[in-house]
């Protein structure tokens, strides 16, 4: 199938309160597993597949913010000739795309077969406690950024590529300057520019993020809103989806329920 197909695919899943779930992978085991619940290829309850650069980074023995462009570009390497086999549409976490690179990475990652991909508009140096102005890039900056990425995405052969255009707004911690109010502020005015530049949704997580949040949101951006669910307390992914959402995600939350499955296991043989 041809690549812009997929990308017409999983563009068409974003419906505001009926939205597309995402499981997220990390490696080839995962995607198989995940697949498996298919009763044949692009048929079943996994409509599309997603990476999670957590994840991917944590099987290296690394930090999220330590994951090279290249380790994430040979993780999704790898991945994407299995969405490809079970005929779904393939989105990718690549972080911030890179810095300037980003037009490469979204090259590189059309030609593997990627048909979207998250990212971020955090400054991957400057953590998260320096503030709106420390920690993100300029509202200014990353428009530009994330133009870049759609245009590269457009040269490879996939105008109708997938941004899920990240806000990392609800991450920071609070301070003096950053109120609820400034940050519902910062939240919306980047989320308006991202949809208007071409995103398909806007993706919030974050320890500020509730119900009251994420309504808002849906409402001044028309639904077009992604969340993870793993990052919202309290919610499941039927309640996000009456919130009228129309993307979620689970982040490496799967990863973590795998791992300690392999602890409780291996601690059961151990004791005997």
């Amino acid at each position: 199938m041809a690549v812009n197909t997929f990308a017409g695919t999983l563009k068409s899943l974003h419906i505001p309160s009926s939205p597309v779930v995402f499981a997220n992978v990390w490696d080839i085991s995962s995607i198989n597993a995940l697949t498996s619940l298919n009763s044949s290829p692009g048929t079943g309850p996994v409509k599309a597949i997603a990476t999670a650069s957590w994840a991917v980074a944590a099987t290296l023995g690394i930090k999220d913010e330590e994951l090279s462009k290249e380790q994430n570009l040979d993780a999704i390497s790898r991945i994407a000739p299995f969405a490809a086999k079970a005929q779904l549409p393939l989105s990718v976490d690549i972080q911030d795309g890179y810095g300037n690179e980003i037009e490469d990475t979204i090259r590189r990652v059309v030609r593997m077969g990627a048909v979207g991909a998250n990212i971020e508009d955090s400054i991957p140096s400057a953590g998260f406690d320096k503030g709106i102005l420390g920690s993100l890039y300029s509202l200014e900056d990353q428009v530009v950024r994330l133009r870049s990425a759609m245009r590269a995405a457009a040269d490879e052969g996939c105008p109708d590529f997938v941004l899920n255009a990240r806000c990392d707004a609800f991450v920071l911690p609070p301070s003096p300057d950053l109120t609820d109010e400034v940050r519902m502020e910062t939240a919306l005015a980047r989320g308006r520019a991202f949809l208007e530049l071409g995103a398909t949704t806007v993706f919030y997580w974050g320890p500020a993020l509730g119900k009251s949040q994420i309504e808002t949101l849906v409402k001044e951006l028309q639904g077009r809103v992604a969340i993870q669910a793993s990052a919202v307390q309290g919610l499941s992914v039927k309640d996000l989806a009456q919130l009228g959402v129309a993307r979620i995600s689970v982040g490496p939350s799967i990863y973590r329920a795998a791992m300690n499955t392999v602890k409780e296991e291996a601690l059961k043989i151990l004791h005997g």
